[in-house]
C-alpha cells in the first residue's frame, strides 16, 4: 500500500537555528540511500544548493524562526513499482500539494525492500513569504488523497480506508494492532454467521461474543482497543447482507470451529505453586478460559489482553524462576535487578576507560600491534557484558509490568469478569454451546396460533350448538359440571385435529390442549352474563413469565438505592459487581444519569456506586472508570449533535433552493449562513460538512471537499470576529 508520512523540523536551541533542515536535506541525498538509480531532483531549487537557497528565502522575508521545514515520506508496498515510477509520483505530489510556491528537494531511496521517496520543503513560501500552514485533517483530506490518486494511475496498492479515515495520521503500531483485530473480527464473525439462523440471531451472537454492534445500512462492530467501528463488509465481502442470508440458510456449523489465539498454557504443578504464583498463572488461564467459554465471557472484549498474552508468559516464568511468593518479594527482586544493572554498567564503563588508557599509552608501532591484537578479546568480553545487561533489562521490565498489574483496575475487572476456581485442566473443559436463537419464541407463538385455531373453532362451535345456560342455571349446575362438559367437547373434537388432543382439569376451570412438538396449552373459560370466552395460553410461556417476574422482583430488591439508578429507559445499575464488570461501556453509560446530571458529576456517581457494591474506590480506579464512561457519552452525544445539525442544514438548503450538486458555485457568505460553522471546532465542522454531502449524495473528491469547506469555515470565522469586535466596543 502507498502511505504518506508527515514530519516537521523545529528550530534548534543548541546549534544553528536551521541545523535540522540542513541535516534532513543531507540525509535524503546520501549516495548509499539513492543507490544505482540515483534519482534526486529539486523544485524551485538545485538539490546541492537547496539548503542555502531555503535559508536565503527565510532571510529575505524575515522568517528565520519557528519551524524550519517539513519532511514528507511516500512509501510503496514491498515489491511494487520502480524507482522511476516512485520519482514521478514524488515530483507530481510535491507540485500538486505545494502549488509550485515552495522550494522542495525530492529523492528516491532504494536501500530498503520497499521503494520510498523523501520530500523536504522550506517552511516559507518563496512567492508570498507566508509560513506553510498544516492543520488537523490535512493528512486525511489533502495529502494522502493525492498519493492515492497518483498511485491508482499506476495500478499500485493504496492506503486502505480503515487507515486513512482518521482525522490525523495514526501511529503505525496502533494501525497494525487494528489490522490484527480486523482479522480476528473476520474469523469470529464467520463463526457467528455460520451458526446463526437469521440476522437477529447473528447480531445476538456477536454481542454475546463481546462485540459492540452498530446497525444501519451496514453492520459495524467495535471492541476495546479500537478507535472506531469496523464495517463487516469492508473486512470481507462475505459479510454483505445478501451473503449473510446465504450463510444463514446453507451454512454448516460442523465444518468450522472457533479459533484460539491465546498461547497454550505452560505445564505447571499447580499444587506446589505459592498463592502469588497461582495468581500469575491464573492470568493466563483466565484468557484461555474465555476462549473456551466465549459466549459466557465475551473474548472479543479481551482482544487487547489476548494479543499481549506472551507478556503474561514472561511474567509467570520470572516469578517462578526467582520463587516470588508475594508482592514484597517482587519489589525486592526489582531492587536486586536494578543493583545488577548498576554493577554491569560500572564494569562496562571501566572497560571503556581501561581501553582508552591502553590506546593512549601506545608509544610505538609494537605497542599499536599489541593493542590491535587484543581487540578481539576485548570485543568478546564487552559483548558478554552487553548481553547480560540486555537480559537483565528484559527481566526488569517484566518485574515492573508485574508490579503495575497489582492494583490495576483492568486486572481487577478481569478477575471479576472471569472468576477462576481450582484451575482444572483447560483441555478437558468443554466449549460453550452456541446460544439458541432468543427470537424463536416469537416464531413459536405464530405457529402456535395456527395450530390451535382448529381446536378453538371446534370448541366454540360445540358451545354455540349446546343449549344456552342462564346465569342462574349455571350457578345451579355448578362450575364443576360446566367445565366437565366443555372439556368433554374439546377432547372429543380436538383428538381428530392433526394429532392435537385436550383433557379437562376439573374444577380449576382449565382445559389443557396438547399439541405435538409443543408445550401443553392451558385453555381458560370465562363466563359472563352474555358470553362465554375460551382463551389459550402457552403454559411454558406462563412458567417462564413467572420466573422472569420473580427474577425481576428479586433483582429490583437488590438494586442500588441511590440516584444513579434513576435515568432513561429504566436501565439500572446491578447490585452485583460481577454483573457490572461484565457490562459493556454502552450498557454502563445507559445506567448513569448523564443526561440529567451531566458528565461533571461522573466521578461522584461512579464513586458512590463503587462504594455501594464493594469495588475499589481509590482515586485512580474511580477516575479511569469515570473517564471511560464520559468519553463514550460525549462521543455519542457529538454524533447526535452532528446528526441533528445535518437535518437542520438540509432543511435550510431546501428552503433557500440551494442545489447541493452545484454547491461550489455559491458564495462563501451564503454557505456560511447555511452551515453555521462559527460555533464549531474545525474538526466538528468538517465532519458536519461531509455528513451533509454524503446525505445528499454529492459526488465530490476529498481534496475538493476540503477546499470548499475551508472557504466556508474561514468566512464563518471572519464574520464571528467582526461580530465580536462590534460587541466589545
Amino acid at each position: 500500500m502507498a502511505i504518506t508520512k508527515m514530519m516537521h523540523m523545529k528550530a534548534s536551541n543548541k546549534a544553528r537555528i536551521d541545523i535540522h533542515l540542513e541535516h534532513s536535506i543531507n540525509y535524503i541525498l546520501q549516495p548509499k540511500k539513492l543507490g544505482d538509480a540515483n534519482l534526486a531532483g529539486g523544485i524551485n531549487c538545485l538539490p546541492d544548493m537547496a539548503y542555502r537557497q531555503m535559508k536565503a528565502t527565510k532571510q529575505m522575508f524575515g522568517k528565520t524562526g519557528g519551524r524550519q521545514g517539513y519532511h514528507f515520506v511516500i512509501s510503496l508496498k514491498p515489491g511494487e513499482g520502480t524507482p522511476e515510477i516512485m520519482y514521478d509520483i514524488a515530483m507530481r505530489f510535491a507540485k500538486e500539494a505545494f502549488g509550485g510556491e515552495y522550494e522542495a528537494v525530492v529523492a528516491v531511496h532504494t536501500d530498503r525492500e520497499h521503494l520510498h521517496a523523501h520530500i523536504v520543503i522550506n517552511s516559507v513560501n518563496m512567492v508570498t513569504g507566508y509560513k506553510f500552514q498544516c492543520r488537523d485533517g490535512d493528512w486525511k483530506y489533502k495529502f494522502q488523497p493525492i498519493t492515492n490518486k497518483l498511485c491508482e494511475e499506476y495500478g499500485l496498492h493504496i492506503t486502505p480506508a480503515e487507515y486513512s479515515k482518521e482525522s490525523k495520521n495514526m501511529a503505525r503500531p496502533q494501525w497494525e494492532r487494528e489490522q490484527v483485530f480486523s482479522e480476528w473480527i473476520k474469523q469470529d464473525a464467520f463463526v457467528c454467521a455460520i451458526n446463526a439462523e437469521n440476522m437477529e440471531h447473528f447480531i445476538f451472537l456477536l454481542e454475546k461474543s463481546g462485540f459492540e454492534v452498530k446497525q444501519g445500512k451496514h453492520i459495524a462492530v467495535k471492541v476495546p482497543g479500537m478507535k472506531r467501528f469496523k464495517r463487516l463488509d469492508t473486512i470481507s465481502e462475505d459479510f454483505s447482507r445478501e451473503n449473510l442470508e446465504t450463510m444463514f440458510r446453507y451454512g454448516d456449523p460442523s465444518f468450522i470451529s472457533p479459533i484460539d489465539r491465546t498461547l497454550s498454557l505452560l505445564p505447571a504443578r499447580k499444587a506446589v505453586l505459592t498463592p502469588y504464583q497461582k495468581k500469575c498463572y491464573a492470568r493466563m488461564y483466565r484468557l484461555r478460559l474465555a476462549e473456551k467459554k466465549r459466549f459466557s465471557y465475551k473474548p472479543a472484549y479481551l482482544y487487547e489482553q489476548i494479543r499481549k498474552m506472551h507478556e503474561l508468559h514472561e511474567e509467570y516464568l520470572v516469578v517462578v524462576k526467582y520463587d516470588v511468593k508475594s508482592y514484597i518479594d517482587l519489589f525486592e527482586l526489582k531492587l536486586r535487578l536494578q543493583r545488577v544493572d548498576e554493577e554491569l554498567s560500572k564494569v562496562q564503563k571501566e572497560m571503556y576507560r581501561e581501553r582508552g588508557l591502553q590506546k593512549r599509552s601506545c608509544k610505538n608501532v609494537e605497542d599499536m600491534v599489541s593493542f590491535e591484537a587484543s581487540e578481539a578479546d576485548y570485543r568478546e568480553r564487552l559483548e558478554q557484558i552487553k548481553l547480560q545487561k540486555k537480559d537483565n533489562h528484559k527481566k526488569l521490565k517484566v518485574v515492573e509490568r508485574c508490579l503495575g498489574r497489582e492494583g490495576s483496575l483492568l486486572e481487577a475487572e478481569l478477575e471479576l469478569r472471569i472468576p477462576v476456581g481450582d484451575m482444572e485442566d483447560i483441555e478437558e473443559i468443554a466449549r460453550d454451546e452456541v446460544p439458541k436463537n432468543p427470537y424463536r419464541v416469537q416464531e413459536s407463538v405464530a405457529v402456535l396460533e395456527e395450530n390451535i385455531s382448529a381446536v378453538l373453532e371446534t370448541v366454540e362451535d360445540e358451545i354455540v350448538e349446546a343449549d344456552v345456560i342462564t346465569v342462574s342455571e349455571f350457578e345451579a349446575v355448578g362450575e364443576k359440571d360446566m367445565f366437565a362438559e366443555v372439556t368433554e367437547v374439546a377432547a372429543k373434537n380436538a383428538d381428530d385435529t392433526d394429532g392435537i388432543h385436550a383433557r379437562g382439569t376439573g374444577i380449576s376451570g382449565k382445559v389443557e390442549v396438547v399439541i405435538p412438538g409443543m408445550e401443553t396449552m392451558n385453555v381458560g373459560m370465562e363466563v359472563t352474563d352474555e358470553t362465554q370466552t375460551i382463551t389459550f395460553v402457552d403454559k411454558s410461556m406462563i412458567d417462564s413469565d413467572d420466573e422472569l417476574k420473580s427474577a425481576a422482583m428479586s433483582d429490583e430488591s437488590d438494586l442500588v438505592q441511590d440516584d444513579v439508578q434513576e435515568h432513561k429507559d429504566e436501565a439500572r445499575l446491578p447490585s452485583n459487581k460481577v454483573y457490572y464488570m461484565r457490562m459493556s461501556v454502552a450498557e454502563k453509560v445507559r445506567c448513569y444519569p448523564f443526561d440529567t446530571r451531566g458528565t461533571d458529576a461522573a466521578f461522584e456517581m461512579v464513586k458512590a456506586y463503587f462504594e455501594t457494591v464493594g469495588l475499589s474506590t481509590d482515586f485512580s480506579s474511580v477516575y479511569e472508570e469515570a473517564k471511560l464512561l464520559t468519553e463514550y457519552y460525549e462521543e455519542q452525544k457529538a454524533e447526535g449533535f452532528i446528526q441533528e445539525r445535518t437535518e437542520q442544514v438540509i432543511e435550510k438548503m431546501d428552503m433557500l433552493g440551494i442545489d447541493a450538486g452545484k454547491i461550489t458555485e455559491y458564495s462563501a457568505d451564503v454557505l456560511s449562513v447555511v452551515f453555521g460553522f462559527e460555533d464549531m471546532e474545525y474538526y466538528t465542522g468538517i465532519k458536519l460538512f461531509n455528513k451533509v454531502l454524503d446525505r445528499l449524495n454529492v459526488d465530490m473528491e476529498h481534496q475538493e471537499r476540503y477546499e470548499v469547506f475551508d472557504r466556508i469555515y474561514e468566512e464563518g470565522m471572519r464574520e464571528e470576529k467582526v461580530e465580536y469586535g462590534r460587541n466589545s466596543r
